[in-house]
Parts: C-alpha cells; sequence; structure tokens
C-alpha cells in the first residue's frame, strides 16, 4: 500500500481518534488527515497534490452531513476524477440513508460500533479490502 494518507471526516474528535489509533494498532502506517466537518475537508482535497488512500466520513455532521459532502464531490469534475475511495462509518444505519449513501456511489458503509475491538476489525476491513483489491486505484497512477 503507498503512503497516501487515510482522510477522516467527523465531527467527534474523541471518535477520530479512536479510528486512527484503531488504524495504527493494525499497523497501518499512513499519514491522517481529520477533519471536523466537510468543508475543510473539501478545502483540503481542492487544493492538496497528495491523493488520499481513502475518505472516511460520518453522515451526521453540522454545517454540512457526509451525503452532500460526498455529493459535492461527485458533482466537481477534478475531485471526481481522482476516484477516491469514499465508506461512512456512522451512527445511522437506516435503510433510507444507506440507500441515500448507495445513490452517491460509496464503496461502503458501516456501522459504528461501540468497543475498540470491532471498530479495530472495521479499520481491518477496509484496509484489507483496499490494499487487496484489483480496483486499487492508487496502483495505476
Amino acid at each position: 500500500m503507498k503512503n497516501n494518507p487515510i482522510v477522516i471526516v467527523e465531527d467527534d474528535q474523541e471518535d477520530c481518534e479512536l479510528l486512527v489509533n484503531s488504524f495504527k494498532q493494525i499497523g497501518v502506517l499512513n499519514e491522517f488527515r481529520c477533519f471536523e466537518n466537510p468543508i475543510p475537508a473539501l478545502t483540503y482535497l481542492a487544493n492538496t497534490s497528495e491523493t488520499p488512500f481513502i475518505i472516511i466520513s460520518d453522515i451526521n455532521m453540522p454545517k454540512m452531513n457526509g451525503l452532500a459532502f460526498k455529493k459535492v464531490i461527485n458533482e466537481d469534475a477534478s475531485l471526481r476524477k481522482r476516484k477516491i475511495p469514499f465508506v461512512f462509518l456512522s451512527t445511522l444505519k437506516e435503510n433510507n440513508l444507506l440507500k441515500s449513501a448507495f445513490n452517491l456511489s460509496i464503496q461502503g458503509y458501516f456501522k459504528k460500533p461501540n468497543d475498540i475491538k470491532s471498530l479495530r476489525e472495521i479499520a481491518a476491513a477496509i484496509i484489507a479490502y483496499w490494499t487487496k483489491s484489483s480496483f486499487n486505484l492508487h496502483e495505476h497512477e
């Protein structure tokens, strides 16, 4: 896996830290870019030369929710062209949200667990899939 940064968009700083620590505990050496809402994340994405390994976003956030965030990415030709994998990690898991999320062409939707072990398992699943996937876009740059 290239050392592309992992972007986490999460309004709860403690949840962001738990997720970063979960990735580190399973041996992920990537840098992390944490944003408390999508607005600074979009600024980062628009201005960085880095290609994130993946974007992991909450759904329910202030200023802009995760669905609107993904929609902005989809509608911005330069961001869409970068084909950054996008998954939701949220406490919300309602059928209408799942349908809306997958209609935005996300690559995954995970329910936030209540324990660290389960969070590490989700982090491991995300990394395993995107490092082994033949559709790993970062290897084709």
